[in-house]
């Protein structure tokens, strides 16, 4: 049998896994992985640090491969090519039916970014920041005729219509898609929304 910090961890990954951080009891916790209340505070101080700490891994694992593939990219990869490196992490979480890791943090992420937490806000933010940073200047080297608010209204629409394609409302609808078909059509749709003429312009 694991051991009792194992057990709460596995315990918080599958909650995690069913619904929003907000909507997790300390006492759903312990009953799950069979333990008393206080062993949560005894090993992880309490409830939201264990979560954040769930959280924190499944992150961790998706800006790391996303900054890996943005690194492998020369100076004048095209658009396309960055894009890809931001988007196909996420996407092949989604897509690894047989791996039950991969699947179960794959559903953390879209609960998380559903109903994220005042913590958990601030924890996106934290870690998302220095990909994002260089994930949009490379971009808009490639869309000098966007400006930089312009660029990150798109961007902010792009990571909201990600997530929504994630979630049981319309995760349905791309029933039969194959994953790699799935990927190369939201890498065409995202570029195209990415280096389209400015809503406004100047003058």
């Amino acid at each position: 049998m694991r051991d009792t910090p194992g057990r709460l961890r596995e315990a918080a990954e599958r909650l995690l896994a069913e619904r929003p951080a907000n909507q997790i009891s300390l006492r759903d916790i312990t009953d799950t992985a069979g333990a008393n209340v206080a062993s949560v505070g005894y090993h992880f101080r309490s409830k939201d640090a264990l979560l954040d700490e769930i959280v924190r891994e499944a992150l961790t694992t998706v800006y790391e491969q996303q900054r890996a593939l943005l690194a492998k990219l020369p100076d004048d990869a095209g658009i396309e090519d960055v894009v890809r490196a931001w988007v196909l992490p996420t996407l092949t979480l989604r897509a690894d039916d047989q791996d039950t890791v991969q699947r179960r943090r794959f559903r953390i992420l879209q609960n998380t970014l559903n109903a994220p937490s005042p913590a958990t806000s601030a924890l996106l933010a934290e870690m998302a920041a220095p990909v994002q940073q260089q994930l949009l200047q490379r971009i808009a080297r490639q869309v000098p005729h966007v400006s930089i608010e312009e660029l990150w209204l798109r961007h902010t629409a792009t990571l909201a219509a990600l997530g929504a394609l994630g979630s049981s409302l319309f995760s349905t609808m791309l029933d039969g898609i194959a994953p790699e078909s799935l990927a190369e059509q939201l890498v065409a749709w995202i570029v195209g929304g990415l280096t389209a003429e400015p809503a406004l312009r100047s003058g």
